[in-house]
């Protein structure tokens, strides 16, 4: 048995002085376990497949076809086209991106940038896009935009209205690593989603506060002490 597989990498616990430990590895920032690695990776491929079976036999309507539906498959040539949102979903996109090779579902991404965090652990209420795709021809594309996690519900809104008023994609779908339900203040449902988290700020496997904690293979719920800990700008 490798390491990766060894049971007691993930095993949750506590030290002497109250510390959340995985594995005997200490986590001082951390309040409770949300999601080991193990869970996460497991969560993840499964998504995965969720994803694959549902571009299988997308269809989409073809108004020059007095609105008939018309297959539009996946191939090499029509990859779907991934939409990444920096910098929380780079490591499940990383991961996800790979299962869906090995399902047989051509792909491309492409990346942006948007926040609605501004250095805090509470939204501000303004999306901001600091840096947007560069793919063009989005046009009759398949796009499946991936986060890290949909909260308020405000980034995601945002940016899905701004791709449909600006391309005429085939489909347009969200994959979000987690939901916070509790935490909407916009109505808004993905298409695909791995874990739900309760309503606290997290961290760990792409989550972060000012760029901290982001590295960690296992998602935590922070400390509220450790929210302030660091500031805002390297």
């Amino acid at each position: 048995m490798t390491s990766y597989e060894s049971p007691e990498k993930y095993v949750v616990g506590r030290d002497a002085d109250g510390v959340v430990t995985v594995g005997g590895r200490p986590y001082p920032m951390a309040e409770e376990v949300v999601a080991t690695e193990d869970v996460i990776q497991k969560r993840i491929k499964e998504l995965a497949r969720e994803v694959a079976d549902a571009y299988k036999f997308e269809k989409h309507r073809d108004s020059r076809n007095q609105g008939s539906d018309v297959q539009v498959p996946i191939t090499d040539d029509n990859p779907l086209v991934i939409i990444s949102v920096l910098k929380g979903s780079y490591i499940f996109t990383a991961d996800i991106v790979r299962h869906l090779s090995d399902f047989g579902l051509s792909n491309v991404v492409d990346f942006l940038r948007a926040t609605s965090y501004r250095g805090t652990t509470e939204s501000s209420g303004t999306v901001q896009v600091l840096e947007n795709i560069r793919f063009k021809d989005l046009d009759g594309k398949h796009i499946l935009i991936m986060e890290d996690i949909v909260d308020t519900g405000r980034t995601l809104k945002h940016l899905v209205e701004s791709i449909l008023r600006e391309h005429k994609p085939a489909s347009l779908k969200v994959c979000v690593l987690a939901d916070k339900p509790e935490g909407r203040i916009v109505p808004f449902k993905a298409d695909f989603v791995g874990l739900t988290v309760p309503n606290r700020y997290v961290v760990g496997y792409g989550f972060e506060v000012n760029d901290r904690y982001r590295n960690y293979r296992h998602i935590f719920i922070l400390k509220p002490e450790y929210a302030k800990r660091f500031p805002a700008a390297l």
